[in-house]
């Protein structure tokens, strides 16, 4: 059975464009053996990552992903068993939100934003199910 697993973090303060971009490109590499897909978004401070496969590949890399120091205030928000994946092109997609004004934004871009913006703010769990169902159209578009 295939689970999807859900998390938002905050990141590092010395953490740079560089190594976002090699989180990306390892964990595609990565994610590629262990038939793990999903994607990891970027916006201002925070990191919003939805993974999905095997319960127990995807939960042992949670694990490892709560030790990475690029990584801080790691929460869980969903682990869960899914009827299908909704990456499953994707070993690892990567969006970096823009954070200009959400008027000047496509309205899925902007609904992300509102999604993590909730999140973050108000620990809002659902809001971030829904903004990676969101970017799960918008990488399909």
């Amino acid at each position: 059975m295939i689970y999807g697993l859900c998390y938002i973090s905050k990141k590092s303060a010395d953490l740079k464009k560089d190594d976002v971009q090699n989180i990306v490109l390892n964990s595609q590499k990565n994610n590629a053996l262990n038939e793990i897909t999903g994607v990891l978004i970027a916006y201002k401070s925070h990191f919003l990552q939805y993974i999905e496969g095997d319960s127990v590949e995807i939960y042992a890399l949670y694990n490892k992903i709560k030790e990475d120091k690029r990584h801080l205030a790691v929460q869980l928000l969903q682990y869960s068993p899914i009827e299908s994946r909704l990456f499953s092109g994707w070993s690892m997609a990567f969006k970096q939100l823009s954070k200009s004004t959400k008027v000047d934004l496509p309205k899925s871009e902007a609904e992300c934003i509102n999604g993590i913006e909730q999140v973050v703010s108000h620990k809002a769990f659902w809001k971030g199910i829904e903004t990676i169902e969101v970017m799960s159209n918008l990488m399909k578009g």
